[in-house]
């Protein structure tokens, strides 16, 4: 796999993206679908694909664990969504395509797994009166340059 380059997702493969590796997933029933071929260009949240039939419209979804999702209909297989779109991809999304008024689709499930050695060391936070915290960590030490790293907070149930 090289960097940068964007692969064809299939049943059981995996897409290697400059910074992330994403393995789909895909029944057999969804294998047989005229669609085929589906890519996901992260960087302008691009989702494609290809179809043995000539269909005038389709519905695209990106879909989170928490069933947040968006959708779209669009006339050709491109679908774009907001670059600036937030959907955590830690914990993997789904992609559906369907053909409106048809029993046809195809739904992907992206797992998302970090690079080897990409992982980050040494995370520690100090928390200052019970109104601040302040986290460090560092990269990995075989993650790329310009890697970037978030952390998010969710409070306690």
């Amino acid at each position: 796999l090289e960097p940068d380059r964007y692969y064809p997702l299939h049943s059981t493969k995996a897409i290697a993206c400059p910074y992330r590796t994403y393995a789909v997933s895909l029944s057999a029933e969804e294998q047989k679908s005229p669609i085929t071929n589906v890519n996901v260009d992260w960087r302008k949240m691009e989702l494609s694909w290809e179809s043995s039939k000539n269909f005038s419209r389709y519905k695209c979804t990106i879909m989170d664990w928490h069933m947040e999702a968006i959708e779209k209909e669009v006339n050709s297989p491109l679908c774009r969504f907001p670059v600036e779109l937030y959907m955590p991809l830690h914990k993997g999304v789904f992609f559906i395509i369907e053909v409106p008024n048809t029993d046809i689709s195809k739904k992907c499930t992206f797992f998302p797994g970090g690079m080897n050695g990409s992982a980050i060391e040494n995370f520690s936070c100090v928390i200052y009166n019970i109104s601040l915290m302040n986290c460090t960590w560092q990269a990995g030490r075989g993650a790329p340059a310009d890697a970037q790293y978030f952390l998010y907070w969710q409070n306690s149930r």
